[in-house]
């Protein structure tokens, strides 16, 4: 008789628990689910991958949050630091809503290319903003004029794994050379670099970033710069490897001492969204905040004098989001 209510007990004990894992996942389910006939609700809390502290990237996204407060009353905002690989990563496994990312980066994330080991489907783009400009900066009296003469020097490609050590390694592939050419690397950032090419430890300085920055144009004065020009036949096969490398021409005047033309390459700040989590009419009125803040942007940084409608369609990488599109074809961007 134990044998029997001892077992009936235990019966009684796994339906319990069988009920309430079927009621959880029933639950789960159904907080997963989109309201409304299937539409994307707006998000609570937007999250944004940006760039670290003190990059312009994080910047901006600070002044975006304020006034997407505007648009989206009922909703916060957060901003992440990141990079450009590792917010399209971010956006692609829907950790983050909007994201910034550099041109010749997303091509590789909608292919699965390099450091993305598959294709990310889910994003778009909204926006593109402005150029990141790709910069070899070397001392005046340097006797480096063009990217054969690193061989056997020092350089500084910036931060390992960022955008401008990547464009670097690809520019050196297409010059017949490599890091082992080379007569050493230093991993720092842009003002590291900077301090080290003005105590002459290193030969020369590789980034992707604004032109000009801050960081170069007061080595300028005090020390005087040269900025070493890409060839035609790089840049053209740059652009055959990956459509995000666009021309770019530095103009005279760029730079305080710099007083010819420098033909380089440029990969456009990219502004993203995650398909998945934010509605057409979100990323709409989103896009259109975005340019009727233009002139907000240009005080933060001048590196936004360019930017409107008809620059973000001309320079557009990546797959634009109907929302966007939308904003594009009202404003007569885009037919």
């Amino acid at each position: 008789m134990k044998r029997v209510l001892m077992l009936f007990l235990i019966l009684v004990t796994l339906s319990t628990l069988l009920i309430g894992c079927s009621s959880d996942k029933s639950k789960n389910t159904q907080s997963n689910e989109k309201p409304n006939g299937g539409k994307i609700p707006t998000p609570t809390e937007f999250t944004i991958g940006s760039a670290t502290v003190g990059g312009f990237w994080y910047t901006l996204s600070g002044a975006m949050a304020e006034e997407m407060k505007k648009v989206f009353p009922n909703s916060s905002t957060t901003i992440v630091e990141g990079g450009s690989v590792s917010n399209l990563l971010g956006l692609g496994q829907g950790v983050y809503h909007i994201g910034f990312s550099n041109g010749q980066t997303v091509p590789e994330a909608l292919n699965g290319e390099n450091a993305f080991k598959k294709p990310i489907t889910n994003v778009s783009t909204i926006a593109t903003l402005y150029p990141n400009v790709f910069h070899i900066v070397v001392r005046e009296d340097s006797d480096i004029h063009t990217i054969e003469d690193l061989k056997g020097k020092k350089v500084s490609p910036g931060i390992k794994g960022y955008s401008g050590e990547l464009a670097f390694l690809d520019i050196l592939e297409l010059a017949d050379m490599s890091y082992d050419d080379l007569g050493g690397i230093e991993y720092v950032g842009t003002s590291e670099g900077a301090d080290l090419l003005r105590d002459d430890h290193i030969d020369a300085i590789v980034g992707m970033i604004s032109a000009p920055v801050s960081t170069f144009q007061e080595l300028d004065t005090t020390l005087g710069l040269r900025f070493i020009p890409i060839s035609d036949e790089i840049i053209k096969k740059l652009h055959e490897k990956n459509e995000g490398y666009l021309d770019y021409t530095m103009e005279p005047g760029t730079y305080p001492n710099q007083k010819e033309e420098v033909k380089t390459v440029a990969g456009y700040t990219v502004l993203l969204v995650n398909n998945d989590l934010m509605s057409e009419e979100d990323v709409y009125k989103l896009t259109k905040m975005v340019f009727e803040n233009r002139d907000k942007w240009n005080t933060i940084s001048t590196v936004m004098k360019d930017f409107n409608a008809e620059y973000s369609i001309k320079n557009n990488v990546g797959k634009l989001h109907p929302g966007a599109e939308r904003y594009y074809k009202e404003v007569g961007a885009l037919k």
